[in-house]
């Protein structure tokens, strides 16, 4: 396992936290951009998602699931810091993620995180962040939030 200084650490959970905590609020998208870098890449690819570049595509895909969900709750644990470079980190979890959209259809899936970061003059930011699936993902998932 890497060596991260515990208050580094910390604060790469509490930013993959602050992510959890954005997307489960459903309406605060500018709180939820400025978790990431502006040049930020978000690589949701592996779950048959989107790969977003950049504070324009987030706001894009983060406005259509804001507007398309009722409820969201994501459960983050088992953190494992992966890389340390004093001014770049590297973090990964798992992560339960719930959701009902507003029509109805409901979604659960079973997801590790892994938050690539930089410390800049206001704390770390997310520069690259990607999610693979731990379990069989459920079609519901593209069903509400693949391209529409």
């Amino acid at each position: 396992m890497t060596i991260m200084p515990l208050e580094d650490r910390i604060a790469m959970q509490d930013l993959m936290t602050a992510y959890c905590y954005a997307v489960d609020k459903l309406d605060d998208i500018d709180g939820l951009l400025s978790l990431f870098t502006e040049d930020a890449v978000l690589d949701f690819n592996k779950i048959g998602l989107p790969v977003m570049n950049g504070h324009g595509d987030i706001r894009a895909f983060f406005d259509r699931v804001f507007a398309d969900m009722s409820h969201h709750a994501h459960y983050i644990t088992n953190f494992r810091p992966e890389a340390f470079g004093g001014d770049t980190a590297v973090m990964s979890a798992y992560v339960i993620g719930l959701g009902r959209a507003k029509d109805g259809n409901e979604v659960a899936v079973n997801v590790q995180y892994k938050f690539e970061a930089v410390r800049t003059a206001g704390g770390w930011k997310a520069k690259r962040y990607s999610m693979f699936a731990m379990m069989p993902l459920p079609g519901s998932l593209t069903e509400i939030h693949g391209e529409h």
